[in-house]
């Protein structure tokens, strides 16, 4: 279901575009799937967020996982999934992606970090639980490869951690809020692989339908908004993206 000629002419600069990707267009550059049966978590055991708070080894564990991710991060490349989003993007101030992705990918390819909402947080930023201000990410690298005290916020003296959720701990609300007020205002959501079960970002093509908005689906495998949708195409989103970049 769902012609490409068909989902180009619903890309113009008139349109405000929400694009909401997941962790199907990080595997098409290489990265694992963190969630699947061979991911990541299926092999390591998941630091819960309070953990992380209480005890130092749980620390010195989540960085050292941080440097191990890094150096896979380095050998990774955006593809035509992320060129494609960027190159929307790039057609409207008001065009924005909202991506469950950790990686840092889309901001490679181009795409205007202001038109981004990274609602399960970065892996390349670190953060204090505290103040919330960036820290500098080598230093805990640093730390961990020295086999060093962990610093402290340099701000606050806070706790400071990958600025990625994780278990246990809440999601951003800001985000959350803005995220669903893009979904309600936009013309167009266009969902690139994502399976939609993860919430709440799985709920967001729910909230554009709801409002009147177009929904478009680029995934390998058949969510749970495919019925609703108006255009669906099941494939590999590298092939679909390469041919949609033609067209427009």
């Amino acid at each position: 279901m769902g012609s490409l000629n068909k989902i180009a002419g619903l890309l113009h600069p008139g349109s405000k575009i929400v694009i909401l990707t997941g962790a199907g267009i990080s595997t098409e550059s290489g990265l694992p799937d963190f969630r699947s049966d061979s991911g990541f978590w299926a092999t390591n055991q998941p630091i819960q967020f309070q953990d992380f708070v209480r005890h130092e080894d749980q620390r010195r564990l989540s960085w050292s996982r941080n440097i191990e991710l890094h150096n896979l991060l380095r050998t990774l490349h955006p593809n035509s999934g992320h060129e494609l989003v960027a190159r929307i993007l790039s057609m409207n101030s008001h065009n924005f992606l909202i991506t469950q992705n950790i990686d840092g990918l889309h901001q490679l390819s181009g795409a205007d970090e202001e038109q981004i909402i990274e609602i399960h947080g970065s892996a390349k930023k670190a953060a204090c639980l505290d103040c919330l201000q960036e820290n500098s990410i080598q230093d805990f690298h640093d730390a961990i490869t020295n086999n060093h005290a962990l610093p402290n916020c340099s701000y606050c003296n806070g706790l400071v951690k990958v600025a990625t959720i994780s278990f246990g701990q809440p999601l951003i609300q800001e985000h959350i809020d803005k995220a669903t007020d893009l979904s309600q205002q936009c013309d167009l959501m266009i969902v690139m692989g994502s399976s939609l079960k993860v919430m709440p970002a799985g709920k967001l093509p729910g909230v554009t339908l709801s409002q009147g908005g177009k929904v478009v689906i680029f995934n390998r495998d058949k969510t749970r908004y495919d019925s609703k949708a108006d255009a669906v195409i099941n494939n590999e989103l590298r092939e679909i993206c390469m041919k949609l970049n033609k067209l427009i």
